[in-house]
């Protein structure tokens, strides 16, 4: 889900998971809110190591990581929306994931696996 911001910012990317097995019977959810103008500090060398993505395709994560949708990351890459739906596909299947929700959150993890714990802390927090 976007958050836009009033200052003109890029919109802020939250996410909400559902935990399950807690084992106490509550229901608990988890709120990872992303800031997409420090996507800078992901290492792109540790998605690119550990998913073999070629240029094109990590152009296209750029894109997603931004929270862009495939037609305007279509738009801003200069392709057509058949070329990110082939690359998103190939995206999936290198991730192992069904869905662009999914291959964003698991982009992350993987991406902020390499930065510092209180930069990737500072980096979800609104």
């Amino acid at each position: 889900m976007k958050v836009n911001c009033k200052s003109g910012r890029l919109p802020y990317l939250a996410w909400v998971t559902s935990l399950t097995n807690v084992g106490d019977g509550a229901c608990y959810h988890v709120m990872t809110i992303y800031d997409p103008e420090k996507s800078a500090d992901l290492s792109r060398a540790c998605l690119v190591s550990a998913y073999r993505f070629t240029r094109a395709e990590m152009r296209l994560v750029d894109q997603l990581l931004l929270g862009r949708t495939p037609a305007e990351a279509a738009e801003s890459l200069g392709v057509t929306i058949h070329t990110v739906r082939t690359y998103l596909k190939r995206l999936y299947q290198k991730v192992g994931v069904r869905s662009q929700a999914t291959l964003v959150r698991r982009l992350f993890q993987v991406g902020l696996s390499s930065v510092p714990m209180e930069v990737a802390a500072a980096q979800t927090a609104p």
